[in-house]
């Protein structure tokens, strides 16, 4: 049986492969959004990014982002612990790309 840890490495390594940076979690407690009080989203910590409130640093990103849901239109707070897949704590992988390509090109199958 993989490993959570299995899971992340295999993720990560085949976006890199694949001309993607990797970048580490943002915190919990988003920095640049006072409209959240918690990380909800992976894409949460490129916000100003997809807004062009900021210039993109890279073309194509990969991350697992660590998040909390606890309400508001994800709240998966009804389903916890009836299910094996809804939770208030996990991680969230992500691949992102400003203007490198669009979703029929994020997975190509070899």
């Amino acid at each position: 049986m993989k490993k959570s840890d299995d899971l992340r490495k295999c993720f990560v390594n085949y976006f890199e492969k694949n001309g993607h940076t990797h970048l580490d979690s943002s915190k919990l407690v988003p920095s640049n959004d006072p409209t959240l009080l918690f990380t909800n989203a992976g894409m949460v910590q490129f916000k100003n990014w997809f807004t062009g409130e900021e210039k993109p640093k890279y073309q194509n990103v990969v991350t697992y982002q660590k998040c909390i849901r606890a309400g508001g239109k994800h709240n998966d707070l009804d389903n916890v612990g009836f299910t094996p897949r809804h939770h208030t704590f996990f991680e969230m992988l992500g691949n992102f790309s400003f203007g490198s390509y669009f979703k029929e090109e994020s997975i190509i199958i070899e």
